[in-house]
């Protein structure tokens, strides 16, 4: 695979730039020139998927010679195509090469995919260059224990959820719930939404009797079926409006707790809203009084609430809870 790809990265340095033209067979030579022993079906395979790959930079054209039929093959941009930063920059593909760990399940697919040569690009400039290997063994990416990774998503239902909010076409799911199956008809997709290392839909039900009803925010792992078809209709909802709708954001407010020295040394790793302070209790060095700036939601309802009396006190505002 990482001779493959190394030859791959090669063919992208060889494709001239527009006004010229090498064809399959001269880059099969080159190849050759270059240390690459392989065959002309190979490099053919190669340049197909490259092609497949970067549609938009890449250009070939058959032509009838005295030889018989040839492909010519050149690139579309004067600029090239390759970014230099993966090819002479460890440092960059190092970046790239971690960033790859966190980005699955977070990026819509369609982007993932399109940067699926990038990464590869990067894993292997990394893996030429000693520092670069010695780093990503002292670099380690962790998720967050109490934020465990979703299951994987249905890479078909995604792709076709995310050609639908790209071509405003209504969608047809069927969604896993506690009480077994719901099936949805002709929702209209506003936008994807990643929440707590979950990517949700956000969707407007036009059938619904209520505003509740309405607004849908689907998990995608819970999505089993998805079909999309043309829609005539736009959604009535802004998707900004939508968005506070689904997430319950009312505003934000001051948030002052008391909290246990475990928890304190959580929200002190990771705050949980703006301008966060801690500071010591003054009547239990074991408690520190956590003040920050932060959004109204069901989610911080729900966080709250199960640390009530064991971790933590809400000091302000003292009604918050009773709004539950």
């Amino acid at each position: 695979m990482a001779t493959q790809l190394q030859r791959q990265i090669e063919i992208l340095k060889i494709l001239p730039r527009p006004g010229q033209a090498k064809s399959t067979k001269e880059i099969h030579k080159i190849l050759g020139e270059r240390g690459y022993a392989t065959s002309k079906r190979s490099v053919e395979r190669d340049l197909a998927s490259l092609l497949d790959t970067f549609p938009q930079a890449i250009y070939c054209e058959d032509n009838q010679g005295d030889n018989g039929r040839a492909s010519y093959w050149h690139l579309t941009s004067l600029k090239g195509l390759l970014p230099e930063t993966l090819i002479n920059n460890s440092d960059a593909a190092l970046a790239l090469t971690l960033l790859k760990q966190q980005a699955y399940n977070r990026l819509p697919r369609g982007v993932y995919n399109r940067l699926d040569s990038l990464w590869e690009q990067a894993t292997a400039t990394a893996a030429q260059n000693r520092d670069t290997q010695q780093w990503m063994q002292l670099i380690q990416y962790l998720p967050d224990l109490m934020r465990p990774e979703s299951p994987p998503i249905n890479a078909e239902v995604q792709s076709i959820i995310e050609d639908a909010l790209r071509d405003t076409d209504a969608l047809d799911l069927t969604v896993t719930t506690l009480n077994g199956e719901t099936t949805y008809s002709k929702l209209q997709p506003l936008r994807l939404l990643l929440q707590e290392e979950v990517l949700y839909l956000l969707a407007e039900n036009p059938d619904a009797n209520t505003i509740d009803d309405s607004i849908q925010l689907i998990p995608l792992h819970r999505i089993t079926q998805a079909s999309a078809s043309l829609s005539f209709n736009d959604s009535s909802l802004e998707p900004d409006l939508a968005q506070q709708f689904a997430l319950g954001m009312e505003g934000s407010f001051r948030l002052v707790i008391r909290a246990n020295q475990p928890l304190a040394e959580a929200l002190f790793n990771r705050p949980i809203g703006r301008e966060q302070s801690l500071e010591r209790s003054s009547d239990s060095p074991s408690h520190y009084i956590v003040t920050t700036y932060i959004e109204d939601s069901p989610q911080l309802r729900r966080w709250l609430s199960r640390r009530i009396e064991t971790e933590l006190k809400i000091l302000e505002p003292a009604e918050f809870l009773k709004q539950s």
